[in-house]
């Protein structure tokens, strides 16, 4: 697959023809990564490749002109001939794509043809949704599914007829997956977590990725597992991967794991440091604790998302601690004897 999507050879010619030529050579290009990205087995490492060479700003228009016919062509009978029908996976997607390639040359890939599918057909979806700091967002994608986004959150949706594909980049985001024959799919830091209707959590962290299942069942795949099969989830049961490789799997409090929904942190036996990090997702203004002992202490209780003001108010009541603003920052040190 990579060797086959590698940049086609410069051209010696100059001018009009070479442009020409180099936009059919990204519409060829552009047309077999549609392609190879409709199967059922496309994986994570094809996605990483595919998206390093759409960084190219020529690429990534040269693959938009190719959905944009696409999406034409499965309003028309084209998109719903014999020839579509009989052809499956990668073939499928290869024969239309072509399709879609030879249209926008030809230039009539915006004409209106012969639409005999209903209006509601599905379309192809590349879609992002992203939250800033602070800021929740709930989302419903076009399956009736619902991705609810945390603080400073960022989704890739890319649904296909093989696979409801999601990319969680960073932070974190809970799936209300509804049922269905396709797949729906969340990769994040190397990891795959599989479901066809469910209810999940997943947090991207420093180390790797965090998945908490709430209702139904999940596999989740790590980047490591060459088996494929992955661990496989059962309500209220979480495990982290880092490194490709998935931890052990853990009982956990779902209240507490999802209260973030509500604007609400729960800490149960945390450490301050953790219990810090955790605050200071949600605000501009930085707690810091300059005490590494300090950092080792541990607390409970349930503390509103982002006001950072209340939380060291509420730590000065427990701990020996002084608490020093400046600007931006609190800065927490133990209290002198």
């Amino acid at each position: 697959m990579r060797e086959r999507m590698a940049a086609p050879p410069a051209r010696q010619n100059s001018g009009r023809a070479m442009d020409k030529q180099e936009h059919s050579d990204r519409l060829d290009i552009a047309a077999r990564w549609y392609a190879e990205l409709q199967a059922s087995d496309t994986d994570v490492g094809v996605w990483d490749a595919f998206r390093a060479w759409e960084k190219d700003p020529l690429n990534a228009a040269a693959f938009r002109e190719i959905e944009a016919a696409l999406s034409a062509i499965d309003r028309t009978s084209l998109g719903r001939s014999e020839s579509a029908r009989d052809q499956q996976g990668r073939r499928a997607g290869a024969w239309l794509a072509a399709m879609a390639a030879g249209l926008v040359l030809a230039g009539i890939a915006g004409l209106t043809l012969v639409d005999r599918t209903p209006v509601d057909a599905p379309a192809l979806q590349r879609l992002v949704f992203e939250t800033a700091k602070g800021e929740q967002r709930r989302i419903e994608l076009s399956d009736g599914s619902v991705a609810e986004l945390n603080t400073a959150s960022r989704i890739e949706v890319a649904y296909s007829a093989d696979a409801r594909l999601v990319q969680l980049s960073t932070g974190q985001a809970l799936f209300e997956v509804r049922p269905g024959s396709i797949p729906f799919i969340v990769e994040s830091s190397g990891t795959r977590t599989r479901a066809l209707g469910t209810e999940f959590d997943v947090y991207l962290k420093s180390g790797g990725a965090e998945i908490t299942l709430v209702e139904g069942s999940v596999s989740v795949v790590p980047g490591g597992d060459t088996s494929g099969e992955g661990v496989v989830l059962l309500p209220g049961e979480q495990v982290t991967v880092e490194d490709g490789v998935a931890g052990p799997v853990r009982k956990v409090d779902l209240g507490a794991e999802i209260a973030w929904r509500t604007g609400t942190l729960q800490f149960r036996d945390a450490t301050l440091a953790d219990a810090v990090a955790e605050m200071n997702r949600y605000s501009e203004t930085t707690i810091i604790v300059e005490d590494q002992g300090l950092s080792s202490e541990r607390l409970s209780g349930a503390f509103k998302a982002g006001d950072q003001e209340k939380f060291v108010s509420a730590l000065s009541m427990f701990l020996p601690v002084s608490i020093t603003r400046s600007g931006s920052e609190i800065r927490i040190s133990r209290a002198a004897d």
